[in-house]
C-alpha cells in the first residue's frame, strides 16, 4: 500500500508541475518568438531607411556598396528608376523576381503605393509568403529625385528565422522533457524520504502487533493448561494449579498495563503534568522504596545525592519516579549476588542526572539502542519471563515528554548504568 501510494504522489507531483513548466515553457516562447520576428521586421525597417536616405541623398549609387549593404542584411535589392531597373538581387541569389512582383502589387493594391511622385517618401513592409510556402518580409519605398522617381524594393526571406525557432523549439523542449525526468527521480526519492517515517511506524505497528500477541499467548496457554489440569486434580495439586492460574494471570495484568501506557504515549493521549518537584526527594524515596527488596535478593543498595541543593525542577514526580522503577527493577532483575548497585543525582547548570548503575553483565554496545525498543530483549532476558521488553521503552517516552534523555553506558561499578536526564 506504501508503494502505490508513493507511485501516486510521485505521479501527481510530477504531472501538476510539469503541467505548470510546461505553461510558463510555452509563454516564455511565444513572447520570445514574437520578440524574435518584432526584432527581424524592426532590422528589415532600419535597412530599408538607411537605403532610401542614401538614395534621397546620392546622385550617384556605388554598386559595390549596395552589394554590401544587401549581404550585410542578408536581403534581396531591386532598384528602378521611372520604371527601368538599375539594380536587381544579388550575385548567386535565387530567382526573386515573383517575389518583387507580388512586393509591388500588394503594396500598391493595400497601401496605394507605387512609383509616382505623389507617393514620394512614402514606404511600406509586409510579411509575404513566397510560391514555395517560405514566408518573407517584402517593402517598397519611393524617392522622388529632381528628373526621376525611385523605386526601391526589398525582399527578405525568414528561412533562416524560422529554423532558428524551430532548433528554439527543439532544445526547448528537450530541456522541459530531461526537467521532467529529472523532476520525477526526484519526486520519487522525495515522496519515499517523505513516506519512510510512515513505513517504518507501519513495520513497528505490525512487528508490536506480533509481539505482543505472542507474549499474551503465552500466559493463556498456561492459565487454560491449569485450568485444564486443575479440573482433574484434587487437594494440593488443585492448589498448586491456581498458584498457576493467579501468577500467570499477573503476568498478564502487567502485560495488559504495560500495552495500554504504550498505547496511550502513542495516541499522544498521555498526559504529563509539570509541577515544581525535588529532584533529591524522588532520589530518597526511590532508595527506601527498594532498599528492602535488594536485601532480600542479597544485593547492596547505595544512594549517592550531591552535596548542593537542588531547587524544584519542573516535572511530572509521578511519572519520572515510574521510569527509575523501571531501572530499579531492571538492576534488582539483572544483578547477581552479591553485587552493589549504586543510585544517584548529579546536577549541572541545565541540566540533572539520574543514574542507575549495578556490577551486572553489562550491556553490549550493538543492543545499547535497540534496548529501547519494545520487546526487545537481550540474550539473559529471552529466557526470563517476567520481563516483556516494553519498561525501558515506556521510561524513554516518559523522559522524552519531558524534553531529556535517557540512554546506557558502562557503570561505574563495572555494570551497566543507566542515565536519566532532565532539563533543569
Amino acid at each position: 500500500m506504501i508503494g502505490s501510494v508513493r507511485g501516486k504522489l510521485t505521479a501527481f507531483n510530477t504531472a501538476v508541475t510539469a503541467v505548470i513548466l510546461l505553461a510558463m515553457t510555452l509563454l516564455c516562447l511565444f513572447v520570445s518568438e514574437q520578440d524574435t520576428r518584432q526584432q527581424t521586421l524592426q532590422n528589415f525597417h532600419n535597412s530599408m531607411n538607411t537605403l532610401t536616405a542614401y538614395l534621397s541623398s546620392q546622385d550617384t549609387m556605388s554598386s559595390q556598396w549596395l552589394r554590401l549593404v544587401e549581404g550585410a542584411g542578408n536581403v534581396a535589392l531591386s532598384i528602378s528608376d521611372n520604371g527601368k531597373p538599375l539594380f536587381s538581387m544579388r550575385h548567386g541569389q535565387e530567382d526573386l523576381s515573383s517575389q518583387f512582383q507580388q512586393v509591388r502589387s500588394r503594396a500598391k493594391s493595400d497601401y496605394d503605393l507605387y512609383a509616382d511622385k505623389s507617393c514620394a517618401g512614402k514606404s511600406c513592409s509586409f510579411v509575404m509568403e513566397g510560391e514555395g510556402g517560405d514566408d518573407y518580409i517584402g517593402g517598397l519605398a519611393v524617392v522622388a529625385k529632381e528628373n526621376s522617381v525611385m523605386e526601391l524594393m526589398m525582399v527578405f526571406s525568414l528561412e533562416g528565422m524560422n529554423r532558428s525557432i524551430v532548433r528554439q523549439r527543439m532544445v526547448v523542449f528537450l530541456g522541459v522533457a530531461l526537467a521532467m525526468a529529472a523532476l520525477w527521480l526526484f519526486s520519487w526519492y522525495f515522496t519515499g524520504r517523505m513516506l519512510r517515517p510512515i513505513r517504518e511506524s507501519r513495520q513497528r505497528q505490525i512487528e508490536f502487533t506480533a509481539a505482543a500477541s505472542h507474549e499474551l499467548r503465552t500466559p493463556l496457554a498456561a492459565i487454560l493448561s491449569a485450568a485444564s489440569a486443575m479440573d482433574q486434580a484434587e487437594g494440593a495439586q488443585r492448589s498448586y494449579f491456581l498458584q498457576q492460574i493467579q501468577g500467570e494471570g499477573q503476568r498478564m495484568s502487567r502485560l495488559i498495563g504495560d500495552l495500554l501506557t504504550l498505547s496511550s504515549g502513542d495516541s499522544q493521549n498521555w498526559e504529563i503534568h509539570k509541577a515544581a518537584a525535588d529532584p533529591d526527594m524522588v532520589l530518597l524515596e526511590t532508595y527506601e522504596r527498594y532498599l528492602p527488596l535488594f536485601k532480600q535478593a542479597g544485593l547492596a543498595l547505595e544512594i549517592r545525592a550531591p552535596q548542593e541543593d537542588i531547587q524544584g525542577i519542573s516535572m511530572d514526580r509521578e511519572r519520572i519516579c515510574q521510569a527509575l522503577n523501571i531501572l530499579m527493577d531492571n538492576a534488582l532483575a539483572y544483578t547477581p549476588a552479591p553485587g552493589r548497585v549504586l543510585l544517584g543525582l548529579e546536577a549541572g547548570k541545565r541540566n540533572i542526572w539520574f543514574f542507575v548503575s549495578d556490577t551486572g553483565p553489562g550491556v553490549p554496545e550493538g543492543e545499547r539502542k535497540e534496548i529501547f525498543q519494545r520487546f526487545h530483549r537481550g540474550r539473559r532476558d529471552r529466557t526470563d519471563r517476567s520481563h516483556f521488553g516494553l519498561g525501558l521503552s515506556i521510561a524513554a517516552q516518559i523522559v522524552n515528554l519531558h524534553g531529556g534523555k535517557i540512554w546506557v553506558q558502562d557503570g561505574r561499578l563495572g555494570g551497566a548504568e543507566f542515565v536519566l536526564e532532565l532539563p533543569r
